[in-house]
């Protein structure tokens, strides 16, 4: 069985931008597109029908023609592009999350809204990113040819799967890797503090990782520092295609992830 790549569409224009993302991605994977649309009116209405004597009207069709839009969308930039149109009652948020095993890669988009209802909005790639049993990708720009992929790797064991999945992005969109790691600020005194060579020894280890996966990879590192483990990872991000981190942990608290999904300037890929 082929590989398949969801995306959720709504209409918006973050949507589209997200749309335009994961049919190139399939198209580069040679990976069906599934396009689902979450449509919230039966939870609130049985009315979802046509009005009655006035043409194309109703909830229905409203819902069928903005799923319509997105595969016209796709075929303009893929005539040939394996197309599975979905149409699912219920929240985006809930919707995607149960829809995502299905998939090997589920694509959001990002809406870029400031203040209290940003925060709200938000969450819900939050949210995914926390929940969905599969790598997410919250798309935040178009695709650019050139930039390369971020693994961004922390030493434990989910930096593995972060790697194995920037490798094959990287293939995927026939461009170069950059592993980077953190180092985090020196502690209070008093507390444990890393070796000076943990950086070192995290990216060589990530290095020796990636080689074993593709050999033949263009791949470099970068040992990083900051206050803020966030900012760093944002600012590393200002001219990549995708940053790669690591799914936080069910009962951790997803503030790093919460952050770089804010404000990072470039797509941004949760492995697992």
């Amino acid at each position: 069985m082929g590989k398949t790549v969801a995306v959720g569409y709504d209409g918006s224009d973050q949507s589209k931008l997200a749309l335009r993302w994961a049919a190139e991605y399939a198209m580069a994977s040679q990976a069906v597109l599934r396009i689902i649309h979450a449509w919230i009116w039966p939870m609130f209405t049985h009315d979802v029908g046509p009005v009655k004597g006035v043409a194309d009207s109703g909830l229905r069709h409203a819902a069928e023609a903005i799923l319509s839009e997105g595969v016209e969308l796709a075929r303009g930039i893929s005539p040939d592009l394996h197309i599975e149109p979905r149409m699912v009652a219920g929240l985006p948020a809930d919707v995607l999350r149960k829809e995502s095993p299905a998939a090997d890669l589920l694509v959001v988009g990002n809406r870029g809204l400031g203040g209290f209802l940003g925060k709200l909005v938000g969450s819900v790639s939050v949210g995914l990113a926390g929940m969905c049993p599969g790598p997410v990708v919250v798309v935040r720009a178009e695709r650019a040819e050139g930039k390369p992929v971020i693994a961004c790797v922390d030493g434990h064991l989910r930096s593995s799967k972060v790697l194995e999945r920037a490798v094959s992005v990287a293939q995927t969109l026939q461009t170069k890797l950059r592993i980077v790691h953190v180092d985090p600020p020196m502690p209070a005194w008093g507390r444990h503090a890393p070796s000076q060579f943990h950086g070192r020894d995290v990216l060589r280890n990530a290095m020796l990782h990636v080689q074993g996966l593709d050999p033949g990879l263009a791949v470099s590192e970068e040992l990083l520092s900051g206050h803020s483990v966030a900012a760093a990872l944002v600012d590393a991000g200002t001219d990549a295609e995708l940053l790669v981190l690591g799914a936080p942990k069910r009962e951790g608290h997803p503030g790093t992830l919460a952050t770089v999904l804010t404000h990072a300037h470039c797509n941004v890929m949760i492995a697992r």
